[in-house]
């Protein structure tokens, strides 16, 4: 989930201790008949497998990139000093903490890449 434009673990946060904070569940992201960019690239790459981490993958997907368009460096980001960009290996630093039991991680990758306009390799129908 989002809480106040961070990604947060659900299972590790109580909601009354984000009284008044903004958050973003699934949900609040899009619906059926209007799906999030991110909810439709899931889709297009299958980025999803049994379906039990995905909602968690797509918010952390979303704040991760506004992560680095906010210019907030990872562990792999080369130079501190200049704009953060996306990149395959900065996408899969940030989500490592994103566990998925059926490992649909390159999926996920590809998915996270084209909503940040990057070039894949691979394509799916």
């Amino acid at each position: 989930m989002i809480v106040d434009g961070r990604r947060i673990n659900a299972c590790l946060t109580l909601a009354v201790m984000h009284q008044g904070a903004e958050i973003t569940t699934i949900e609040g992201l899009g619906q059926p008949d209007n799906l999030h960019p991110m909810q439709a690239a899931f889709i297009r790459h299958d980025g999803y497998q049994c379906g039990y981490c995905t909602p968690g993958q797509i918010c952390s997907g979303v704040a991760v990139l506004a992560e680095i368009e906010a210019g907030i460096p990872s562990h792999v980001t080369a130079d501190l000093t200049a704009q953060t960009t996306v990149t395959e290996a900065e996408i899969r630093e940030r989500m490592s903490g994103n566990l998925c039991r059926c490992g649909a991680y390159s999926n996920i990758v590809e998915a996270m890449s084209e909503v940040a306009g990057l070039e894949t390799g691979r394509r799916h129908a």
